[in-house]
């Protein structure tokens, strides 16, 4: 038979079976001017694809090979061979579906970690954090964007085919999807500090990034997961995706588990939480901060006197030139003394401050009479220092939530149904 009967023959059975063209090429999993190019007899489909075409025309091999039907019935036999066929020929284009469609979803989540590099780029190279957060976030619209255009196209495609290697595919992208979505998300949600930059050309230090980012990637996660966790238990009572028995009591038997666990898992979160919030307030950066303090004010001028005016301190540039409010240049000691006045305007201190001391000072008064003072002064290697113990605090509560979670995990894959 010429290739043309092969075209004008699925044509007709196309027709008759009241597809379109676009609905033939989806379960095929070609594209519909492939299947226009057939029945315009400009092409003839792939070997591969004969057994599927007869299948979904409920026709022979044979039969579709030669472009009519042929008459008697076919032998048991025969029935049979071109099932077995079928069936090896589902399973292969299903593979190859899965295989397009892992590729595709990793091209997606590259994006993805394209806009988080971006993001950085623009915060740490030029200085511009909320640049680089409107940056990232146009990388990953187009990923998430991506990745359900390539799972809406893997469903179709699965359309109203049957068997356990269908439900299996559809399980398989669901998972993907999932994934790559949830990652996506987390990376959103890291990306959101750079959004807390009160000014454009602002940017924000690596370790806040890091640690702010962190927490709010890790409360993402969370809501991923306990959004993912109910859709699946949703989708798990469709037809679409429903498994054998077997396995369907072992899908729900795993599934009420990760519940259990994942409530156990924000319950020891919340407490550790607490914990942490707790020691945060009570013994916090000025708990662990060792300055000196002053009961009055004449003391806390002298030592400022005597801490702040090192001149002969090399950290300060030479060639600097200083000016007061009304632009007139002051020397380097004059541009360094600061004032505190009572509560009658009056100067009743006055301190040199330095580069190399931090200090505070809080006066209340009646009058010209002090009625309350809390003054301290430290340097930057005891400001360090306490900023050290801080983060050295925030590493071990940092710990005990991966530990938690490493727990929850473990338990998780020691009680599962397998």
């Amino acid at each position: 038979m010429e290739r043309k009967t092969i075209g004008t023959f699925i044509a007709v059975l196309r027709k008759a079976r009241g597809l379109t063209q676009r609905q033939l090429a989806e379960k095929l999993n070609v594209s519909d001017k492939t299947v226009s190019r057939w029945e315009r007899d400009e092409g003839y489909p792939d070997l591969a694809l004969i057994p599927i075409l007869a299948e979904i025309f409920s026709v022979s091999c044979d039969e579709l090979l030669r472009g009519e039907r042929l008459p008697g019935e076919r032998s048991e036999q025969d029935r049979e061979k071109d099932e077995r066929r079928s069936e090896k020929q589902r399973q292969y284009l299903l593979a190859s579906a899965m295989s397009r469609f892992r590729n595709r979803s990793c091209i997606a989540a590259l994006l993805a970690l394209l806009g988080l590099t971006a993001a950085a780029a623009a915060n740490f190279g030029f200085g511009r954090g909320r640049l680089g957060f409107f940056l990232g976030l146009s990388f990953l619209l187009v990923s998430a964007s991506c990745q359900l255009i390539l799972g809406n196209n893997a469903r179709l495609w699965a359309g109203e085919a049957e068997g356990k290697a269908l439900v299996a595919f559809r399980l398989r992208m669901l998972h993907i999807t999932e994934l790559c979505l949830g990652a996506d998300l987390c990376m959103l949600a890291a990306l959101l500090p750079l959004l807390s930059l009160e000014q454009a050309d602002a940017a924000i230090s690596a370790g806040s990034w890091l640690a702010a980012g962190g927490a709010c990637a890790a409360g993402a996660l969370a809501l991923g997961c306990g959004v993912c966790w109910f859709i699946n238990g949703r989708l798990s009572k469709r037809p679409e995706y429903a498994v054998e028995e077997k396995a369907g009591e072992r899908y729900r038997y795993n599934h009420r588990l990760k519940g259990r666990l994942g409530l156990a898992l924000a319950v020891l979160f919340v407490f550790t939480g607490l914990a942490h919030y707790s020691l945060t307030r009570i013994w916090g950066p000025g708990a662990v901060l060792e300055s000196t303090e002053f009961e009055d004010l004449n003391s806390f001028a002298r030592f400022m006197e005597e801490k702040g005016m090192p001149l002969e301190n090399n950290h300060y540039n030479d060639n600097a030139r200083y000016y007061d409010e009304e632009g007139n240049e002051i020397s380097f000691l004059e541009a360094s003394r600061r004032y505190l006045t009572d509560g009658i305007s009056k100067v009743v201190v006055e301190y040199v401050l330095d580069g190399l001391t931090v200090c505070t000072v809080q006066a209340s008064f009646r009058g010209d009479e002090l009625l309350e003072l809390k003054a301290f002064a430290c340097d930057y290697e005891q400001l360090e220092q306490a900023r050290a113990t801080i983060r050295q605090r925030n590493g071990f509560f940092a710990a005990v939530y991966v530990l938690e979670l490493l727990a929850a995990t473990a338990v998780y894959f020691k009680k599962r149904a397998k």
